[in-house]
């Protein structure tokens, strides 16, 4: 028992350093506004298969870090690890391209402390950074101007979050998450031009690279009762309190040549400021038979209108997503026929984004589907699960000069569950 302790709680030590650091998705042209793209699956890789619902879908085997009341259900000790990738085409008015990418999605362990109080610690992506465009015109008859931005980093989120039963039914939570990262912007220009043959290759290039980091605190609640012979229904909530971020920036001009090698540094500054993160609200309500089918359906907004850059900049719109999940065990205890222990589950959303640009708001719309497998020798002591979630998905529109996204998601990852401490309770 101890060596599982001990290998598990150094394989998350290895993940956490890990994971602050693979946050790439790939070109993510929208992902150059505000502080990069957010990430909705607050949950894990079973909320990825429900269209990220699981606000109200407590689940006794898969640590649900949607809503922290929800942790109290997780009665035995779980970890969690899974890698998320993504293949995503491009298209504008101009023409189109294909990127993929693949990176460790998030890692959590949950420990039950009482028979009424369990704690989670995870780490994940809170958004990302990552698109890389051009543009190139002419000057005259022979030369010609190429302007580039390009985006990478990201902020990551470490979650501490605890959940506690109040009274039958009844179960809040509160977290505490530390945001941390780094993004870097950069714009260039350089000049082709044939009568200037020695600044080929070299362009003038503004950097900036700004470390971010503070506290961000969430609240959550979820209400639980019968309905009627099993039939049961949950409502959840959960507000996240607005957070400022300090900002440490570091801005430079430099002259580079085709390799990137700086040539000269005309200029080096830093400074300080602050960048307020919106509060933002999520509901949601499910219907189970106590066993093997939930339904869940979940809304969630922020006001990202409210958002500030680092100057003080209004660069986003109000954001919203909708969406519906479920998922059903044939026969957990089969023992004839394995398909029919594995879990299934499919969502579908909607939404609108917080970019708006040429006065249009970017939607974002798609379906999901997953799948947990059980593996290994499962005991009374242990649980093994492997744990799949795909999704297709548009963002956007390619007319009014911008860029619609069609993209394709898988997660993967495993569970293991262990009655290290207490029994496990049945209600």
């Amino acid at each position: 028992m101890y060596k599982s302790l001990r290998a598990l709680c150094c394989a998350a030590v290895l993940c956490l350093s890990y994971g602050a650091q693979a946050q790439s998705i790939g070109n993510a042209p929208y992902s150059r506004y505000g502080l990069g793209e957010y990430n909705y699956n607050t949950g894990n890789i079973r909320n990825a298969g429900m269209a990220n619902t699981g606000i109200s879908a407590a689940n006794s085997f898969q640590i649900n870090t949607a809503n922290p009341a929800l942790l109290y259900y997780n009665t035995l000790t779980a970890f969690e690890i899974g890698v998320n990738g993504e293949v995503k085409k491009l298209e504008s008015g101009s023409g189109s391209q294909t990127d993929g990418t693949a990176n460790l999605s998030s890692v959590s362990l949950s420990i039950p402390v009482s028979k009424r109080w369990t704690t989670a610690l995870s780490l994940r992506p809170y958004s990302t950074v990552a698109y890389e465009v051009s543009t190139t015109s002419p000057l005259n008859t022979t030369a010609t101007a190429t302007e580039a931005y390009k985006g990478d980093g990201g902020i990551s989120e470490l979650y501490f979050g605890h959940g506690v039963r109040i009274t039958q039914g009844l179960t809040i939570g509160a977290s505490a998450s530390y945001l941390f990262g780094s993004i870097v912007k950069e714009s260039s220009t350089s000049i082709n031009d044939p009568a200037i043959p020695e600044a080929r290759g070299e362009s003038v290039v503004r950097s900036e690279k700004t470390k971010y980091s503070d506290l961000l605190f969430r609240a959550g609640a979820n209400y639980r009762t019968k309905l009627k012979d099993k039939l049961f229904m949950s409502a959840g909530a959960v507000y996240s309190l607005k957070a400022d971020l300090g900002a440490d920036r570091k801005s430079s001009f430099e002259r580079r040549d085709f390799f990137g090698t700086v040539k000269e540094s005309m200029y080096a500054d830093s400074s300080s400021s602050k960048v307020n993160i919106p509060s933002s609200f999520a509901a949601g309500i499910s219907l189970d038979n106590g066993s093997n089918l939930t339904v869940a359906a979940d809304f969630y907004t922020q006001k990202w209108s409210d958002f500030r850059n680092f100057r003080g900049e209004q660069e986003l719109a109000d954001s919203y997503r909708a969406s519906l999940g479920a998922e059903y065990t044939p026969d957990a205890n089969s023992v004839g026929n394995y398909f029919d222990r594995i879990t299934y589950r499919a969502g579908l959303y909607y939404g609108n984004s917080p970019y708006e640009k040429n006065d249009v708001q970017i939607k974002d719309k798609g379906i999901t589907v997953g799948a947990t497998l059980p593996f290994g020798r499962s005991t009374i002591y242990d649980l093994y699960q492997l744990n799949t979630a795909f999704g297709y998905g548009t963002r956007g529109t390619s007319e009014n000069g911008l860029v619609k996204e069609n993209y394709f998601r898988f997660s993967i990852g495993f569970t293991v569950n262990s009655r290290w401490f207490i029994k496990r309770r049945l209600e």
